[in-house]
């Protein structure tokens, strides 16, 4: 039977990893494939019909093997390898995308993993009779002399109960302590934590090339007793009134003829036209916000969008704000006149028995300020 023609799945490599997602979409028949493509047919492999793992996902494994291949080829080696770990997430018995992807990885200097994806396709192959199964070994002894390694070292001393040991956040078991084990060349952090401990946590480099690094774990120091809770301070007393006498002398033993209690009259005055004037711009704020959010945000049954929302909240918020600033500037603007009008003139006769007697008293509390004027006239 003539073998039938296969589509290869090509893309080109102008947007890089997005290019694998366009691969995954093609329909590439895995039957027959080429020499060192995951689908092609190898001495020793499964036959088509038996069952596999990741059966199911050949095709897209294939187009990924593709995309990656011509990544390598354009020298983009990060983005193969990220493209082949995808394919491997599909198919993990998948023997051409694993060696690869230990190519790839090698080649992006990641010496450690591409060793452990070499020792995996080895086994993989090895309990399945794949003759490749000796080039996977070879490739992961190759490496061997250039794998750089970390040992944790723990002191039996200084081990606390229940201790804990992660590198890069995958945790060491405690048979790997002491142990120089594969990383890759790069920064590395080792992290201990033990139930009542402090945790403790360092970074290292390490080199490439077959270095060798030694990572001292230190016992782990106790936690600190929790801190009692402090006792609440005291409330402040509080404070009586204060009370200001504006006139409360009699005929002639008054100050100045009334003039402290116009000034302070004018005064009060001058803070309710603030007042006034804050509680106006706040108001026309308001109505800003509130025409803001009609426009586009808000529909006629007050339905809006996260704009919309923002805006009538800052409209009823500086809503708020001008209804207590008018009402502040009235209030000492209404003060204001009756400190005026009930001030003693300069000119009153001295045969009179007794000067009208005002006082005013002023209190202040937490987010409320009143004002109480008393007088006898």
């Amino acid at each position: 039977m003539p073998r039938r023609a296969r589509t290869k799945a090509r893309c080109s490599l102008p947007r890089g990893v997005a290019c694998a997602v366009a691969a995954l979409s093609l329909s590439v028949a895995p039957a027959i494939g080429a020499a060192g493509e995951p689908g092609a047919a190898q001495p020793g492999a499964a036959q088509p019909g038996a069952a596999q793992p990741g059966a199911g996902h050949k095709e897209q494994v294939l187009a990924l093997y593709q995309v990656a291949t011509q990544l390598l080829d354009a020298g983009r080696v990060a983005e193969a390898c990220a493209v082949l770990e995808q394919g491997r997430t599909l198919d993990p018995t998948a023997l051409n995308l694993l060696l690869r992807l230990g190519d790839c990885l090698a080649r992006a200097g990641r010496t450690a993993s591409a060793w452990n994806v070499f020792g995996e396709a080895a086994a993989i192959a090895k309990s399945a009779g794949d003759p490749r199964a000796a080039r996977a070994a070879a490739l992961a002894g190759a490496l061997e002399p250039r794998l750089s390694r970390m040992e944790i070292a723990v002191p039996a001393a200084g081990a606390a109960p229940g201790l804990e040991i992660r590198r890069d956040g995958v945790l060491v078991l405690p048979a790997q302590w002491g142990q120089p084990l594969p990383v890759d060349p790069g920064p590395h952090t080792v992290e201990a934590r033990a139930p009542g401990r402090r945790r403790w946590s360092v970074a290292r480099a390490v080199p490439p090339d077959g270095a060798r690094v030694v990572v001292d774990v230190p016992p782990l120091e106790p936690e600190p007793p929790p801190r009692a809770l402090a006792a609440a301070p005291p409330a402040p007393r509080k404070q009586a009134p204060a009370a200001v006498s504006l006139a409360g002398q009699r005929g002639g033993d008054r100050v100045g003829g009334g003039g402290a209690q116009r000034a302070l009259a004018l005064a009060t005055g001058g803070a309710g036209l603030v007042g006034l004037g804050l509680g106006a711009v706040f108001g026309a704020q308001a109505i800003a916000r509130r025409d803001a959010s009609n426009r586009g945000h808000c529909d006629a049954q007050s339905r809006c969008d996260a704009a919309g929302v923002a805006l009538r909240a800052d409209a009823q918020a500086a809503g708020h704000a001008s209804t207590i600033a008018f009402s502040a500037g009235a209030a000492a603007l209404l003060a204001a006149g009756v400190l005026f009008w009930t001030a003693p003139s300069s000119a009153a006769p001295a045969r009179r028995a007794a000067a009208p007697t005002t006082t005013a008293a002023a209190s202040v509390g937490p987010g409320a300020f009143s004002l109480v004027v008393r007088g006898s006239y």
